[in-house]
């Protein structure tokens, strides 16, 4: 009890009250007391788990980030923790990033079977479990996804109204390259964007860049794509055998365009593994409106491995200080500083927090 006593004075009321605010909320209006992310070498890599319990972390300082609507659209205030290494053989950099979240918002856009009960007569007549009007979505799960996406500028972006190294967000998406013909009409941006339910299963950020006419893709396959199979909201595909080992209440992998297919015999539901709209299961029947895959080319530069535990999220990543991908990846030289923003996505497609201009620089 004298132990607890004297930290409590060495301490003093407000800063306690601070500690205990973070550990409590996820929402809030701190000022971020740092602008830069300093990346320290290591000669061990740590493992990308989502866990970032290694010891490579507790020697690298934290940037505490402080996202907020001023930067952004709607997602209000929001405080992340920030932390990188890196490995000069093989020449590669680490980041973690921690932030509090109640829920893990994992099924956005959810494909919803609202037909008869299934009831496995002839499935070769009755075509209830493919037609358009037995399947509906959810207006409010729209897009009700967690996501985060990095910005890094590749070259000087700016608008009429100044540069992203001084108006960070305002200049990437609100007022300015996504908004023709206020936008810049040079600069480039490396873009890792990480979706908890299309990028996060196959442990990936999906790597893109940004230029004055939107969002674009990497050279290569995504991770995702609709699960739809035509007209309506049918889904295209249903999770089978080993699903990749990932849970088929969530997730849909997709090996191919043939290997999956939704057809009118799919008399189970592979969630609950009893017929579709089986009273014993009072839950609405659903199949994940997304497909998810392995990523191929410089869209699979970025791996990523989110978990989300006791209200919070710790998301680790990695990638080669230097890819192939010449024009559309940073190529990260540790004797030069760059200038990033993040962007934060809680279970929404539209709202979210940004933060201002932030500078990663590399300890030698």
């Amino acid at each position: 009890m004298r132990k607890r006593i004297t930290l409590f004075l060495a301490l003093g009321a407000p800063a306690l009250f601070l500690l205990l605010t973070f550990g409590c909320s996820e929402k809030n209006t701190w000022p971020a007391p740092s602008l830069v992310l300093e990346s320290v070498p290591t000669t061990l890599a740590p493992r990308i788990d989502g866990s970032a319990t290694d010891r490579e972390w507790y020697s690298a300082p934290e940037l505490l980030i402080a996202l907020s609507d001023e930067q952004a659209s709607g997602g209000g205030s929001v405080y992340l923790r920030m932390k990188s290494v890196y490995t000069p053989y093989p020449d590669t950099v680490y980041f973690m990033l921690e932030w509090a979240d109640s829920t893990d918002d994992v099924l956005p856009d959810r494909l919803m079977y609202v037909g008869p009960q299934w009831r496995n007569m002839d499935c070769n007549d009755d075509q209830a479990l493919i037609s358009p009007a037995n399947w509906t979505k959810r207006v409010e799960e729209n897009g009700k996804e967690d996501r985060f996406c990095i910005l890094f500028e590749i070259t000087p972006v700016s608008d009429e109204y100044g540069s992203f190294a001084a108006r960070g967000c305002q200049v990437a998406c609100h007022n300015g390259m996504s908004v023709p013909p206020r936008g810049a009409s040079t600069g480039r941006f490396d873009a890792w964007y990480w979706m908890r339910a299309r990028t996060d299963p196959v442990l990936r950020c999906d790597d893109m860049y940004m230029d004055s006419t939107g969002f674009h893709g990497d050279d290569g396959i995504g991770s995702w794509s609709v699960n739809l199979r035509g007209n309506g909201f049918v889904p295209k595909f249903i999770a089978r055998g080993t699903n990749a080992g990932l849970s088929p209440a969530k997730f849909v992998f997709d090996p191919g365009l043939f290997g999956r297919a939704l057809t009118p015999c799919d008399t189970v539901n592979p969630a609950s593994l009893l017929n579709w709209n089986d009273p014993r299961d009072p839950a609405a029947d659903y199949v994940p409106g997304y497909l998810v895959r392995e990523p191929t080319g410089s869209r699979n530069d970025v791996k990523a491995v989110g978990d989300w535990d006791d209200g919070k999220w710790q998301v680790e990543m990695r990638r080669a200080l230097n890819t192939d991908d010449v024009l559309n990846d940073v190529a990260f030289n540790v004797d030069k500083t760059y200038i990033f923003t993040i962007a934060l996505m809680n279970g929404s497609g539209v709202y979210h927090s940004g933060s201002v201009p932030l500078t990663l620089r590399f300890r030698r």
